[in-house]
């Protein structure tokens, strides 16, 4: 279940990256880059989270599978 809500937050900062980068863009156009630029500042930081929770989750998956080889054994 923990890996399913890893999963889940991972795509979630996707999409919100997606759209922040979009809004940025359309900021960027409708405002000029003078104006627009600071706004370019909110995809990245959702990007940055994407890549922290998408090495958050390879983290757990990987855990989870060196445990249960000896979960088995027992």
């Amino acid at each position: 279940m923990t890996e399913r809500i890893h999963l889940i937050a991972e795509r979630l900062w996707a999409v919100i990256a997606l759209v922040a980068m979009g809004v940025a863009i359309y900021d960027l156009i409708t405002r000029g880059w003078a104006g627009g630029k600071i706004s370019l500042l909110f995809p990245a930081i959702a990007g940055t989270w994407y890549l922290t929770r998408r090495a958050l989750r390879k983290k757990v998956e990987a855990s989870a599978n060196l445990r249960q080889p000896h979960d088995e054994e027992a």
